[in-house]
């Protein structure tokens, strides 16, 4: 008993030396949605296999890194974004273009429809890269 007391003493002083309130270098991210600029989608998607799908955009300036794509999913409809984190406030413009490979496992039949977030139009309304790709067996 005497060791399960120490051992949570022991814990619980770990984690609250762990942080300090006080340190300045602790950064606030933001996340943003980068428009999607191109995708070089397969003619057809072969059922059960991963595909690779390299999709290119651009960073607008040097403090936004890749931080993951986001997809909503319904039924065989996919909604592509990608998302960049944002560490800092002093940024300089910086376009540069970059391409990061999607992972996607064909786990149905039919055909899946992609639709690319590429930005929104004048009435603040978003737009997409659209493709409809077979599956195959």
């Amino acid at each position: 008993m005497k060791f399960k007391v120490l051992m949570i003493l022991a814990i619980a002083m770990v984690s609250l030396n762990s942080c300090d309130i006080e340190d300045d270098t602790n950064s606030i991210v933001n996340y943003q949605l980068l428009p999607v600029l191109e995708v070089e989608m397969p003619r057809q998607f072969v059922f059960g296999e991963i595909h690779t799908i390299p999709v290119i955009f651009e960073y607008t300036n040097t403090c936004e890194s890749f931080a993951g794509f986001e997809v909503s999913s319904d039924l065989n409809e996919r909604l592509v974004t990608v998302v960049a984190s944002v560490t800092d406030d002093n940024c300089g413009e910086a376009i540069q273009r970059t391409q990061q490979d999607l992972r996607f496992l064909a786990a149905s039949n039919g055909t899946y429809v992609f639709k690319f977030f590429t930005g929104l139009d004048a009435n603040n309304e978003p737009t997409y890269l659209e493709y409809t790709i077979p599956v195959v067996e």
